[in-house]
């Protein structure tokens, strides 16, 4: 099976990733993937350098990237991991709601 999805427009795919972003941050909370998992799925450095290569959202960008060093946290201080997850999720929730208001308002 392949799946792709197109999406052209800049916006449209930091707010596709954002979406995607959540579920998976839901997923790992509550165990229903690893980490392994995540970063088979999105959380690559590819992503954040596409991201910041095509003029992404410096948050989205930097959102990313902090997303990619979750497997560190796991590692270095794993009693903070689950924390963190929450944050990310809070913190991909604030963006997505922040791209869809720029949307809205034209910019």
């Amino acid at each position: 099976m392949n799946l792709q999805i197109d999406l052209k427009h800049p916006d449209e795919i930091q707010k596709f990733l954002c979406i995607l972003n959540v579920g998976i941050l839901d997923a790992l909370l509550n165990g229903a993937l690893t980490l392994e998992d995540a970063y088979a799925y999105l959380y690559r450095p590819y992503v954040a350098q596409l991201l910041a290569q095509n003029n992404a959202n410096k948050e989205v960008v930097k959102l990313f990237e902090e997303c990619c060093m979750l497997e560190d946290i796991r590692d270095i201080v794993p009693e903070k991991l689950q924390d963190t997850l929450k944050l990310k999720k809070q913190e991909t929730l604030n963006l997505l709601e922040y791209l869809l208001k720029r949307e809205k308002l034209g910019y």
